[in-house]
């Protein structure tokens, strides 16, 4: 399950690598309406601090100040598709741990309604019933961990099978559990991307905005054309 929902996550990556590494050299904003509005005019610069904190916030941010929507689509599907799936992630993990609690009510002989830690859950997978664990313990001389054998501490597993099945379910939950910290990074790192990217491209447009002032300029004309004089214009530009 969790292949399936993390595969397209990675697809999205490695396109937005690719479309990274083919748009080093390509303008950033064009002459359209639409990057006018979204970035101003193509005639001023931008603000690299601003576009990168904006994609830092919320990955494509940036980009779409930049006028750029092709990066803009791609990190913000990204974001959806990494929330979504650390949502999934923590939806299928509460589903099993509903499931392994209820077998253990079914199966271990314990009162289903009293409150348990965590531990308790862990233990009574490891063994048969209250008294094992208890001599475990003794002959590991670890006496603070030991149960007293209460009603509310007891359990008895009908089955040795159905407290390996048990235990089994407990553990796949937990590493469906610990999967969460994949999808974690991923948007961590989803942010971080972003906010390079949109630092990237706004410098390479003011770069190229400073090159584009810079010039030099010679022109040759007649004061009039009833006059023989003839004059000369230099203007550079900086």
């Amino acid at each position: 399950m969790f292949k399936k929902i993390f595969l397209p996550f990675i697809l999205i990556f490695v396109i937005n690598s690719v479309l990274l590494a083919q748009q080093t050299t390509i303008p950033v904003l064009n002459n359209s309406k639409a990057s006018q509005l979204m970035a101003g005019s193509t005639e001023q610069q931008v603000s690299p601090g601003k576009a990168a904190l904006l994609s830092l916030i919320l990955p494509g941010a940036g980009e779409f100040y930049l006028g750029n929507r092709k990066f803009f689509t791609i990190f913000l599907s990204s974001e959806i598709i990494a929330w979504s799936a650390l949502f999934a992630n923590r939806f299928f993990f509460n589903h099993l741990v509903r499931e392994y609690k209820t077998y253990a009510r079914q199966h271990a002989g314990f009162d289903p309604n009293v409150p348990r830690e965590d531990r308790f859950w862990t233990d009574i997978g490891k063994y048969d019933d209250i008294y094992a664990f208890n001599e475990q313990r003794e002959r590991e001389r670890f006496f603070s961990d030991l149960y007293e054998v209460t009603p509310e501490n007891y359990w008895r597993w009908d089955e040795h099978q159905n407290r390996i099945k048990y235990d089994a379910k407990r553990i796949h939950a937990n590493d469906v559990d610990n999967k969460r910290v994949y999808f974690q990074l991923a948007i961590v790192l989803n942010h971080l991307v972003s906010g390079i990217n949109a630092l990237r491209l706004a410098r390479q447009h003011n770069k190229q905005f400073e090159e584009q002032k810079v010039g030099l300029r010679f022109d040759a004309y007649r004061e009039s054309k009833y006059s023989r004089y003839m004059g000369f214009s230099l203007t550079v530009r900086f």
